[in-house]
Formats: structure tokens, sequence, C-alpha cells
């Protein structure tokens, strides 16, 4: 007796999975076809689509160059060479463009990655190479901030040849008096403390230099590419996509179609799915 009510449960999963596989099977041909169909659409609407293709640079820099490629001082002088201003304002030719652009310093490598998004490979390529060279003109000092930089850039290579002089002087009487002796010893040291004077002149001279030629393509690790084939849109993705969405929907729809008008009530749920049916407007 007890095992009565665990038979008849079983009994009516069987036949709820029974129910299940018949209306897979019922419909087996929409479920198949038309997602296929969908996704061969999609795939065709895909090539109608319009093309992007980028363009990508690599540049030992920081993130202020990289905040100074997104400037107005930068992007206005690239759309006017550019002519990217041709039917529509400045302010939007610059809002484009800075859609068009996207940069990222990496933590690790430190390098500054451009990348560049048009509708033609050759025309992403020429908006990343016209950005770089603008950004090599802006990140060179000016004004008063140049006239210092060249002042302190004299004033270091003035050290650096007075501790390169006195460095020599120093090794000469280092080499006739010998390092054996008390006064050799004092010259020894002397001499080491000047080489290492002579050192902080030069990386001083060198870091300058460098302030004042500003960025170029010395620091340019990999000029813009030219893309070879569209980055978007995704064609096998939208595809792939549309076909899934459109399996789920239809199998979706399919369940409901049968729970609404493929089941025979029972005396139990036959007023729940009256009411269900009401709700959603069907007789």
């Amino acid at each position: 007796m007890q095992d009565a009510p665990k038979r008849v449960s079983t009994v009516q999963n069987e036949a709820g999975l029974l129910d299940l596989l018949v209306t897979l099977a019922e419909n087996i041909k929409l479920l198949v076809v038309g997602p296929l169909v969908v996704g061969i659409c999609a795939l065709g609407v895909s090539f109608l689509l319009p093309q992007t293709f980028q363009s990508v640079a690599v540049l030992q820099a920081d993130q202020a160059t990289a905040s100074l490629m997104t400037t107005a001082t930068v992007l206005d002088p690239v759309i006017a060479s550019l002519g990217l201003a041709k039917d529509v304002t400045v302010e939007e030719a610059r809002t484009k463009l800075r859609e068009q652009t996207k940069t990222n310093v990496g933590r690790v490598d430190k390098l500054l990655t451009l990348t560049v998004f048009a509708h033609t490979a050759s025309q992403a390529q020429a908006i990343g190479s016209a950005l770089l060279q603008q950004t090599y003109v802006e990140s060179s000092p000016k004004g008063s901030v140049r006239a210092r930089l060249i002042v302190q850039l004299e004033e270091a290579k003035i050290r650096l040849k007075n501790a390169q002089n006195a460095s020599v002087g120093v090794l000469k009487r280092l080499e006739s008096n010998g390092s054996g002796t008390t006064g050799g010893v004092e010259l020894a040291r002397g001499y080491a403390e000047l080489l290492s004077a002579t050192g902080t002149a030069q990386s001083q001279v060198s870091l300058l230099e460098a302030q004042l030629e500003g960025l170029s393509n010395a620091q340019l690790v990999q000029a813009p590419t030219m893309a070879q084939k569209p980055s978007q849109p995704k064609k096998g993705l939208i595809a792939i996509g549309a076909t899934l969405a459109a399996g789920l929907i239809l199998l979706l729809f399919v369940f409901i179609r049968q729970g609404f008008f493929g089941t025979t009530p029972s005396q139990q749920n036959s007023e729940k799915i009256l009411r269900i049916r009401n709700s959603f407007g069907f007789k």
C-alpha cells in the first residue's frame, strides 16, 4: 500500500518526460530549420553593415602622453590636415575622433598602445600617423618652460665638463704617486667620488636633452599598422548569436503553445489553465 503513491509519481514523471519528447519530435523541423534560417539571414545582414578597420601603434610613453593625444591641441590639427570636418563642425569632428581613438598604458611594460578605428584601413593608419606626429610636436616644451630647460642644460653641461676635467687631473696624480701611499688612498677615494659626480651630471644632461626634444620616432616601438581585414562587424558571432537566440525563442514558443493548446486539462488543473488563458486573452 505504501508503494502505490511512489508508483503513481513515477508513472506521472515518465508521462511528463514522454510528453516533452513528443512535443520536441512534433516540432523538430521548426526548432532546427527556424534558427538556421534566422542565422543565415543575420549573416547576410552582417555583410551590409559598415565595416570597421583598426590601426595599432605602440609608443614608449606615459599616461600624460595618452591624455595629451585626446586634447584639442592634438586633435584639431589632425582634423584640419585630414579634412575630417568637411560635413560637420570642428566640435563634432573632435568628438567623433575621440570615439575613434583608444589609448592604453600597460602596467608592466609601461608602453602606450594607440588604437584608431575607421571605415577603411588606409584611413585608420593615416589618422594614427597624424596623431603621433602631432603628439610629437605638442610634447616638446615651449615658451618659458623651454627657456628654463635650456639654461638648466647649459649648467649641467658645465658641471659635467668640470667633473670630467677634475677626474682626469686626479687620475694623473694617482698614477704618479701610486695607490699604496696614504695620499694615494685619498686620491683614489676622491677619484671614485668624481666618477660618481660625472655619471650624475651625464644623466642630468641626457634627461634635460630628452625633455627639450620631446617625443619622437625614437620612442616608437610599432608604427601604425595597416589592417588586412575588418575588426567589425564579427559576422560569425552575429550569425551564431542570432541562431542561438532564435532557437531559444522558438523552443519557448513551442512549449508555451503546447501548454496552452495541446494539454488536456484534468480536474485538478483545469481551473488554473483557464485562468492563465484568460489572463493572456485566450478563449
